[in-house]
C-alpha cells in the first residue's frame, strides 16, 4: 500500500469508528451499499455481473474510485450468485435467467418452508431438519437429503451408526451430495474474490464497512422457515413455540458472526433488522418476541470485541 492511500485508510476507518463509538468525527463518515448499480453504471447487465467475476470486480472498483465512499462492501458474496444457485436449483431466490429478466435483481421468493407443526422437529434437531427438511424444500439439487436417516442416530451403539449411514448408498443421496460439492466450489471461488476485491480496495486506502453478517433471531425464523404470513400467527397461535425457536437460534446467529470476524479481521456485524417494526408488531409485541433474543445476540457480540 502507497504512502498517501495508507493514510486515507486510516483517516476512513478512524471517522467511521468514531461515530460507531459516538466521538465527534472531523466529518460524516459516507457508507454506501451500491447493489446493483456498479452494473448499470459500467453498462453491464445484472446477469454479466452475477456469473462473470471479473466484470463485477471492474464494475465495483470503478464505483468505489469514482464516488470514494469512507468504506465499501466486497459484492461477490451477494451478487456473484448465479453459478452457485444454478449448482443448488436454489427456489428461494429467483435471478436473471431463472424466472428474472436479464437486466433484473434478484428477487426472494418467501414461503412456508417450515410448516407450523414441525416447531417440534425443529427445536429436537435444528440440523437434522436443516439437512433432512429445509435444504430439499429450497434446493431442488439436494431433494435427496430426504432419504438420510436422522443425524442424531448416529450417537447410537456401533450397529445403529452402520445402519444410519445406509441411505448414502441411494442414487438420490449421491445426486444431492455430488451438487453439494459443485456449489461447494462455487462458494469458495467466491471467498477467493472476495479476498481479492477487498486487497484491492485496501491498497487504493478504502477500508470493508463489515467483516460479517447476522440476523435477529426472529427475522430468520419469519424471513426462510416460517414466512411472514406464518410467523404473524404464530405470534397468536403458537407463541410459546415462537420463543423457543428463536432462543434456539440465537446461538448459531451468534457463531455465524463471532467466527466470519475472526477470519475477516474485522470486528464491525451487519444486522439488517426486517420485521421487527412498528407496522409489522405492537411495542408489546416487540419486547415479548423480537427484542429479547435480539438484545441477547448484540450483547454477546460486544463482548466478544464486535461492533453490532
Amino acid at each position: 500500500m502507497k504512502e498517501d492511500t495508507a493514510e486515507l485508510y486510516r483517516q476512513r476507518e478512524k471517522r467511521v469508528n468514531d461515530a460507531i463509538a459516538l466521538r465527534v468525527p472531523d466529518r460524516v463518515p459516507i457508507e454506501v451499499l451500491f447493489g446493483f448499480f456498479p452494473a448499470k453504471y459500467s453498462g453491464m447487465t445484472i446477469e454479466e455481473v452475477m456469473y462473470d467475476p471479473d466484470k463485477l470486480f471492474d464494475a465495483q472498483l470503478k464505483v468505489l474510485l469514482e464516488f470514494q465512499p469512507d468504506m465499501d462492501q466486497a459484492p461477490f458474496a451477494i451478487r456473484l450468485l448465479g453459478p452457485l444457485l444454478e449448482a443448488l436449483d436454489f427456489k428461494q431466490l429467483k435471478w436473471p435467467g431463472h424466472g428474472m429478466t436479464t437486466d433484473h435483481t434478484y428477487q426472494f421468493v418467501e414461503g412456508e418452508y417450515m410448516t407450523a407443526d414441525e416447531y417440534d422437529h425443529f427445536l429436537l434437531d435444528p440440523s437434522d431438519f436443516m439437512v433432512r427438511k429445509y435444504w430439499p424444500r429450497v434446493c431442488g439439487n439436494l431433494k435427496g437429503l430426504e432419504k438420510l436417516a436422522p443425524l442424531h442416530g448416529v450417537i447410537t451403539y456401533y450397529m445403529g451408526f452402520n445402519l444410519s449411514i445406509a441411505p448414502f448408498s441411494l442414487p438420490e443421496v449421491a445426486e444431492a451430495l455430488a451438487a453439494m460439492e459443485k456449489a461447494g466450489a462455487e462458494a469458495a471461488r467466491i471467498a477467493a474474490h472476495s479476498r481479492r476485491y477487498t486487497q484491492k480496495a485496501k491498497e487504493e486506502g478504502f477500508p470493508m464497512q463489515t467483516g460479517a453478517i447476522t440476523q435477529a433471531p426472529f427475522d430468520t425464523l419469519g424471513d426462510f422457515f416460517r414466512g411472514t404470513k406464518g410467523i404473524m400467527l404464530d405470534m397468536y397461535r403458537r407463541s410459546d413455540k415462537l420463543i423457543q425457536a428463536c432462543e434456539k437460534l440465537l446461538p448459531f446467529m451468534f457463531e455465524m458472526a463471532a467466527n466470519a470476524t475472526k477470519v475477516s479481521g474485522n470486528p464491525r456485524v451487519f444486522i439488517p433488522i426486517h420485521k421487527g417494526l412498528d407496522g409489522f408488531m405492537s411495542l408489546e409485541q416487540f419486547k415479548r418476541f423480537y427484542w429479547p433474543t435480539l438484545r441477547e445476540l448484540m450483547v454477546a457480540l460486544i463482548k466478544e470485541g464486535c461492533n453490532p
